[in-house]
């Protein structure tokens, strides 16, 4: 299925949280549920994440448990050509505008591939998931781009979607195309579900 006959399902997932309003702060229950994979990775694994936006199921807790469990937490960095690099977070660790106004991003040195080929885990946004690993985005590729770049050189990482409730759906109601990155698992503030092994890297 084209670009053209994705966006209005993208188009619907938008409007359905625009109209969540207050009502889409789920910090905590989205980090109760993640506290079983977050138990289950090695000492001080190399683990990515996203600082959440408005609207987006709110990442912060997620987040500052990652570093207080002694894991070392990488976020997104938007780069031209559609592209994405990586910059180390911590609590600490000063925000600054990025290439888009609105997104803010850590302050300090970029990283490519190589610096995250050990990722164990990766959280990644989404508008939509279903029960197949398909993910839906937001129609930039930033995140199918660097999959694809990842999982050629050899990553072996978990990729987790992160989603509300409503916005997991059975298995085949998302389209999905040759370059759309499947992902390992669906996290919603209510549970955590993994995808099966066929068609989708483990």
């Amino acid at each position: 299925m084209s670009a053209e006959h994705k966006d209005p399902i993208r188009s619907r997932f938008r409007r359905q949280r625009r109209a969540l309003g207050s009502a889409a702060a789920t910090a905590e229950a989205l980090a109760s549920a993640a506290a079983p994979l977050l138990r289950d990775l090695p000492a001080h694994s190399l683990v990515a994440c996203y600082l959440s936006m408005t609207g987006e199921p709110d990442t912060s807790r997620l987040l500052e448990d990652l570093d207080t469990a002694g894991h070392t937490v990488v976020v997104p960095v938007c780069e031209p050509d559609r592209q994405l690099s990586w910059r180390h977070w911590s609590p600490d660790i000063e925000l600054a505008a990025g290439l888009f106004p609105g997104i803010p991003e850590p302050v300090g040195p970029s990283l490519g591939l190589d610096a995250v080929q050990g990722l164990e885990l990766l959280f990644v946004p989404a508008l939509a998931a279903d029960a197949a690993g398909t993910r839906m985005g937001k129609g930039g590729g930033y995140y199918d781009r660097f999959l694809a770049r990842y999982r050629a050189a050899g990553g072996t990482g978990r990729t987790i979607a992160i989603v509300y409730d409503h916005e997991l759906l059975p298995a085949g109601e998302l389209p999905a195309e040759a370059f759309d990155a499947p992902v390992d698992g669906v996290l919603t503030p209510s549970g955590f579900r993994p995808v099966p092994t066929s068609g989708v890297y483990t």
